[in-house]
Order: structure tokens, then C-alpha cells, then sequence
């Protein structure tokens, strides 16, 4: 979890500003301060951080994850400015003023981006089977760093050997099987949230033109009536020791 770069190796290259650039062309800054504003989260006076450089840093966290927050910074804001120019301020800041910054900045601000992001993709015939969207259901965790408001929030994994090096967050994500392209996601700690109940919450997403898959840990007849009653259609397997005793063979050996 450490950050142990202080600078790019090498210094920021072409492909780096591409890359701040590609986030940029994928969320634009317009959509950026528009989320702000909803949130309430925007740049509110001139000396504060601009807020919306902050946003563009939090997802290149994810593309340097061993340089300094700094030097990440500094890429982003250069790369910000190679396209928007004077529309983004020019920043020098400290490590603690970028923590100072993100906790003010929020977590709301990333999940409404992240809706906005997931609902303006659009659907291509190569991504449908028989009409129907294909979807699948599917949950795994991520560490995060190991730090008390993380244990505290979401808690340790516990194993044969003991407790997990670090705490964990738990999700699970509804995906577009065509383009892994992930339409919902919820999330929640590892020791309080099972995978069943982060599914309940991905209900709301589901609709009457999609095919849902999910592999054998999510069936259970609360869950898949739950899930029926969304409308959309479901294709999920179960457990091996289920008995589906057959009501109505099917002409092509399948049954009911």
C-alpha cells in the first residue's frame, strides 16, 4: 500500500498526459463540475484547492499507484492544462493539503460520476443475446490500507492463519458480459456484508430487457424471487445438492 516513488521514473511522458487526458475525454470537466455542484462538494473560493483536479486525481491514484501523491498531482494538473488550458488552475500543494482536500471532497461526488459514466453507455447489437442485454452478477474484495478508519469500517478477513495483513471491502458488481463494463456496484465490509445482501442491493438496477447470470452462492428462493419480481430474466446456477425433481420435460431434454 506504500508509495514509495517520489517521482515518475524516468519523468512524466507522453503516454502519462495521455493518459490524464484519456480520463478527461471519458469524463469531461464539464461533467466533473456539474457532479460538484449536485454534491455540493464545488470550489467555493479561488485560494481553495480547485476540487475538480482533485477528482481527475483520485482516478489516477488508481493508474500510479506506487508515486507519490504529489508527483501525481502534478501529472494531472499538467495533463488538465495540455487540454483545458486556463479552464484549470495551476496548483502547488503538499501531501496534506491533497488528504486535507480528498476528505472534504467526499465519497458522493466518485459514485455520482460513476453513475453518470455507467448509464451513458450505450447498447450495440454484438451485446445482446435473443433481445435480452447479458448480465452477470459477481462479488470479490480489495484491500485497502491499513489504517484504523479502514479496520473500523470495514474489518479483517478471518482465515485459517488468522487475520487478514490488511482490512477489505467487499463488493459486488452487475456487468455487461459483452464488455465487462461494470453498470452497478455495491460495496461493503468483509466481516458485516455478505455477498447475498450486497446482491439485494443491486435490485434496483436490474430491468425487464436484461438476462441475469449468477453462479451457485446467489440462489436461494428469497433471492430469486426478489429478483423475478424486477422483471428481468434470470440464468443462475445452483448448488449440487439442490433436488429439482422434473415437473415437465422439454423437447430438447431439458426440463421443468
Amino acid at each position: 500500500m506504500a508509495r514509495t516513488e517520489a517521482t515518475l521514473p524516468g519523468g512524466a511522458r507522453l503516454a502519462d498526459y495521455l493518459a490524464v487526458g484519456y480520463l478527461a475525454l471519458n469524463c469531461s470537466l464539464g461533467e466533473v463540475k456539474e457532479a460538484l455542484v449536485k454534491c455540493g462538494v464545488h470550489t467555493r473560493l479561488r485560494r481553495d484547492m480547485p476540487r475538480e483536479v482533485l477528482v481527475y486525481f483520485v482516478m489516477a491514484m488508481c493508474l500510479y499507484p506506487r508515486v507519490a501523491y504529489e508527483e501525481v498531482f502534478r501529472l494531472v494538473i499538467e495533463g488538465l492544462r495540455r487540454i483545458y488550458g486556463d479552464q484549470v488552475r495551476d496548483a502547488q500543494v503538499s501531501k496534506a493539503a491533497i488528504s486535507q482536500g480528498r476528505a472534504r471532497l467526499g465519497w458522493q461526488v466518485m459514485r455520482e460520476l460513476f453513475a453518470r459514466q455507467a448509464a451513458q453507455r450505450p447498447r450495440t447489437a454484438g451485446d445482446d443475446y435473443a433481445g435480452y442485454r447479458v448480465m452477470s452478477v459477481d462479488g470479490s474484495t480489495l484491500d485497502v490500507p491499513d489504517e484504523k478508519v479502514n479496520a473500523e469500517a470495514f474489518g479483517y478477513a478471518q482465515g485459517g492463519r488468522g487475520e487478514a495483513a490488511y482490512p477489505q471491502i467487499r463488493f459486488v458488481a452487475l456487468a455487461e458480459c459483452a464488455t465487462h463494463a461494470l453498470c452497478e456496484v455495491q460495496m461493503g465490509g468483509v466481516c458485516d456484508d455478505s455477498e447475498q445482501a450486497l446482491t439485494r442491493q443491486l435490485f434496483p438496477a436490474f430491468s425487464d430487457d436484461m438476462l441475469v447470470l449468477a453462479d451457485r452462492l446467489f440462489y436461494g428462493y428469497d433471492m430469486w424471487r426478489d429478483a423475478v419480481a424486477t422483471g428481468a430474466k434470470l440464468l443462475w446456477r445452483v448448488k449440487s445438492n439442490l433436488r429439482l425433481p422434473c415437473e415437465v420435460p422439454l423437447a430438447d431434454g431439458s426440463y421443468l
